[in-house]
């Protein structure tokens, strides 16, 4: 189980490095200053996360890829959305994230209890993001206040 655990922790952890690429790239896609905007916070929340469960990696002395590349393969996913227009995918957040919540709850399913507080963390990213879809397709205009509390605890 233990091998598992760490092999699974340190694919998140990449995949947060990978999911800052990935807004950043979004960033530059989306016209709208509004909208580059929205997903400059969407990154700067992906480096949040990562470097909340930073000392995991270190405290098991995991090695993950370095940042530079894991980014590089963030920007690529660009290529999977950029047919989408701002309203579809914030629909496809609203609808695709939620699945990434059961993933952490099997992550602290299977973690030590001593790991739990960190890894909520991961959790707590994305039901900002789910949060923060839901506000965007609403039209609220404070639809970032979710992320923004998110990186304020």
């Amino acid at each position: 189980m233990k091998n598992k655990y760490l092999e699974t922790l340190l694919l998140y952890y990449e995949e947060e490095i990978m999911g800052e690429g990935y807004f950043i790239a979004l960033s530059e896609h989306f016209i709208e200053p509004h909208q580059k905007e929205k997903m400059l916070l969407m990154a700067k929340v992906e480096g949040y996360a990562a470097k909340a469960i930073l000392p995991l990696i270190r405290k098991y002395k995991l090695i993950p890829r370095a940042n530079r590349l894991l980014k590089d393969i963030g920007k690529k996913g660009l290529k999977k959305v950029s047919h989408l227009t701002w309203e579809e995918f914030i629909h496809d957040i609203y609808v695709k994230f939620p699945k990434y919540l059961v993933e952490f709850d099997e992550l602290e399913r299977i973690a030590p209890e001593s790991d739990i507080g960190m890894l909520k963390t991961l959790t707590d990213h994305e039901v900002a993001a789910i949060e923060f879809a839901r506000l965007e397709m609403e039209g609220n205009t404070n639809s970032i206040d979710p992320l923004m509390q998110y990186m304020e605890n």
